[in-house]
């Protein structure tokens, strides 16, 4: 039988208007390699939308604090939003960390009672390799290379996906040690790994719509982001690029993202773009 969580709201950001609940463990198995924060709004509603906040690092690094400012702005704007550890390179190398992000998204489904959530009204966002894992959720998380073990089971993709700072298709990335670390091997020893972990070779109609973001300054070739979202298009998806003038991506392999994270987020037009189109495919929060 599935366990459903009781947890108490164990914190409270008064002058945020939000409320916390922290460190809930989605997959017992791996400790805090597999938890989340559901920060929620002040109001009493139930049924609202709720965004899934996967955090980069290259797959080897960061944590679900990496990404705390924006799911605060998020639920002071009335979405839950939760932030996921996953577990990294090397026990997170692919699908393993595939299958941890479906887990999550998994578990807030069964317990979207218990944190107001509506289970039908879940979107992924996330940046570099959370940006890849975001994506890749978005079109094969039903996969069944990446159904999760846990005790949630696997689920169906998310109502809409916000990928940024990633490539969408790993094949590009072959020979890069980041890649070849997270695949487990190099692409001509498993190239259909490679294929299986490209959002884009997955694409077909019928997926939820996509907000590609990218910098126009990444060091990821933000070509790959326009091939996703044209082949979104062109199998008829709801599928947009906002190009963000200036931005870049965080090089160094200790920092997680937080910077150009909050960078991204505090940009008018990114924050004004990303809020209407989570209004308009989740609907507006009560």
């Amino acid at each position: 039988m599935r366990r459903i969580p009781t947890l108490a709201l164990v914190a409270a950001a008064s002058c945020s208007g939000t409320g916390l609940y922290a460190d809930v463990p989605y997959d017992d198995r791996f400790g805090d390699q597999t938890t989340m924060d559901i920060h929620v709004p002040d109001n009493a509603a139930s049924d609202r939308p709720a965004v899934m906040l996967i955090h980069g690092g290259a797959w080897r690094y960061g944590s679900k604090d990496d990404y705390t400012d924006a799911a605060e702005r998020l639920a002071r704007a009335g979405f839950v939003a939760a932030t996921i550890n996953y577990r990294l390179v090397p026990g997170g190398t692919y699908p393993a960390a595939v299958q941890d992000c479906v887990c999550a998204l998994s578990f807030l489904r069964a317990n979207a009672d218990a944190y107001g959530i509506d289970p039908d009204r879940i979107a992924v966002m996330g940046y570099s390799a959370g940006g890849h894992l975001s994506s890749l959720l978005g079109v094969a998380g039903n996969h069944e290379a990446h159904a999760p073990d846990c005790e949630w089971g696997p689920t169906g993709l998310p109502a809409a996906v916000i990928p940024g700072g990633t490539d969408h298709d790993m094949r590009r990335g072959a020979g890069y040690g980041v890649v070849t670390d997270f695949m487990g091997g190099d692409q001509e020893d498993i190239p259909e790994l490679y294929q299986q972990a490209s959002p884009i070779a997955h694409v077909r109609k019928g997926l939820p719509p996509y907000l590609v973001v990218h910098g126009q300054d990444d060091v990821v070739d933000i070509d790959g982001a326009f091939a996703m979202v044209d082949a979104l298009r062109a199998a008829g998806n709801d599928a947009a690029l906002l190009e963000l003038e200036g931005a870049g991506h965080i090089d160094s392999p200790t920092d997680t993202g937080q910077v150009y994270l909050q960078a991204a987020t505090d940009m008018p037009e990114a924050w004004a773009a990303t809020i209407d189109f989570l209004d308009r495919t989740l609907g507006t929060p009560p």
